[in-house]
């Protein structure tokens, strides 16, 4: 039985020679394109093993959570950790607003995080979230998060308290994101990746991991039963060649065992695209948070 391997870096180390596959789907969206942009730079910058350099001009969240010494020997730690890579193309983009006095302690603002599927040399495959905050009208890198299927044997390291919270990662525990330091049973980040595993789910037309983030008593719009529901959104699905969903201005509440996450979505599916406003409401089922309704609009 494989388990989760998750790293919590600072910075994004790959190996020389890897690049962002040209297969990878466009994004419309000027700040996703911007976001883009400048995660292929912290991935040229690691490329060449400036590890110095990405602690340079990191964000201040994270020069306030990690000295320069610690972040180096983290990161080059925790990239030997996960091998050779093969490839990679980016999976999804997410922004997400922190609210003051929120419970990850992280100043106010606007926070991103932008996720990569990788192929590793060794065959397997990994998933990766380079976060950033948003400092002085820039995106300034803030963490990097690793997570891979690995034997029973791999346990998870922790290399940086570093922040990286805005998109979501597959991980033992749920993965914070672009800040949050770490995972509560019930808080934000957990929320976040549920939401981010679902867009992720329909991007990559995964329609079985997709139909699993809904509750058994999700209640689908206009009356529409259960059944006639998932055979819909299944169809719907698997007819498109591709299909791109990005989140932005995400803004998440939770109390106690029920959330609600409220965002932008950007949808593209071959040459169709949509931008919209949606809320899922959420509740805490067997230690996953599941979506129990959607509404789109307002």
């Amino acid at each position: 039985m494989n388990r989760i391997f998750t790293g919590w870096l600072a910075a994004c180390l790959m190996v020389a020679g890897l690049r962002i596959a040209a297969a990878a789907p466009s994004v419309s969206d000027a700040a996703s394109d911007e976001l883009l942009r400048v995660a292929a730079d912290i991935l040229r910058k690691a490329d060449a093993d400036q590890v110095n350099e990405l602690w340079e001009s990191g964000s201040s969240v994270l020069k306030s959570r990690m000295g320069k010494t610690a972040f180096v020997r983290a990161t080059r730690k925790a990239r030997l950790s996960m091998g050779p890579v093969t490839d990679r193309e980016w999976s999804s983009v997410t922004r997400l607003k922190y609210q003051a006095d929120n419970e990850s302690g992280f100043p106010a603002g606007l926070y991103a995080n932008v996720v990569f599927s990788t192929q590793l040399d060794s065959g397997r495959k990994a998933s990766e979230r380079i976060s950033f905050a948003r400092e002085n009208n820039r995106w300034i890198f803030t963490g990097y998060a690793i997570a891979r299927e690995a034997p029973d044997t791999a346990a998870t390291q922790d290399a940086s308290a570093a922040p990286a919270k805005p998109a979501t990662q597959p991980a033992t525990q749920p993965a914070p994101q672009p800040g949050a330091p770490a995972v509560r049973p019930a808080g934000t980040a957990e929320v976040e990746a549920a939401v981010q595993a679902w867009a992720s789910a329909w991007s990559a037309r995964d329609v079985d991991r997709y139909l699993a983030a809904y509750a058994p008593d999700f209640t689908p719009a206009r009356g529409q039963s259960r059944f006639r529901w998932e055979e819909e959104r299944r169809a719907r699905i698997t007819s498109k060649s591709s299909i791109g969903v990005t989140l932005e201005d995400l803004v998440i509440s939770v109390v106690g065992e029920t959330a609600s996450a409220r965002f932008r979505q950007n949808y593209r599916a071959d040459a169709l695209r949509e931008v919209s406003r949606k809320t899922l409401e959420l509740q805490r089922s067997g230690g996953q948070w599941l979506i129990r309704r959607e509404n789109t609009g307002g």
